[in-house]
């Protein structure tokens, strides 16, 4: 059934609230752990938040259609195109991003330190959050592609804080951006086409572990 304008509106700021409540309770649990065991435990604790939050949300406002927002089932079939595509597109969008805006050695060491993070927790936590909850509340209110739009649009702009702290640059911010919103549209694309989180999750991985190695093929550790 289709909501008039008023109601769109209406159910827009609904899925926004819910995930901006969760996002900022997340946020401010990690930064109570970073206080005490510092970066690594920060964002453990947020992307552990965005899991748990985002699940028990899920099931206390859909109750049994929280599986359709959250399910992780896939096929063999699916998952070659899902990690042929994501390579394809991650590769040389990061290696650009590499080469044209590289930031500094803190961030790269950091990421080393967080690697089993960034190509397994984030990518679960983030995804649940960004693909499961908002992606699956916006489709509620507007068509498939305007979602995917805007909860790609809102993902990429909460890359951009973390990023900040590292490079000023307006390249550096504008590649990191377009990045991130690409990643999120073909993990939407994913997540809406298959009905599971489990493509986008792998998507994800992908950018991150494709980030992680173009970062050391750009800059080799000494």
């Amino acid at each position: 059934m289709s909501l008039d304008v008023r109601s769109k509106i209406s159910c827009i700021f609904k899925a926004l609230g819910i995930w901006i409540l969760i996002f900022l309770f997340s946020n401010l649990i990690g930064g109570i752990a970073g206080q005490v065991g510092g970066l690594i435990c920060a964002m453990f604790s947020i992307q552990i938040a965005f899991t748990v939050l985002s699940m028990l949300t899920a099931v206390t406002l859909f109750r049994d259609e929280y599986r359709y927002l959250m399910g992780l089932k896939f096929t063999f079939k699916s998952m070659v195109k899902v990690v042929a595509i994501s390579l394809i597109s991650a590769l040389p969008l990061t290696y650009l991003t590499n080469i044209l805006a590289p930031t500094s050695h803190q961030i790269q060491v950091s990421i080393q330190l967080l690697i089993p993070m960034v190509l397994i927790l984030a990518p679960i936590g983030e995804e649940l959050l960004f693909r499961g909850l908002l992606l699956g509340c916006l489709m509620r209110c507007i068509s498939r592609w305007r979602s995917i739009m805007l909860s790609s649009t809102i993902f990429a702009l909460t890359h951009l804080p973390a990023f900040s702290a590292y490079s000023e640059s307006p390249l550096t911010m504008f590649l990191i951006f377009a990045g991130a919103f690409i990643l999120g549209m073909i993990a939407g694309h994913f997540k809406t086409s298959l009905n599971s989180l489990t493509p986008a999750i792998i998507t994800h991985s992908i950018f991150n572990f494709s980030g992680i190695v173009t970062g050391v093929m750009v800059r080799p550790p000494i």
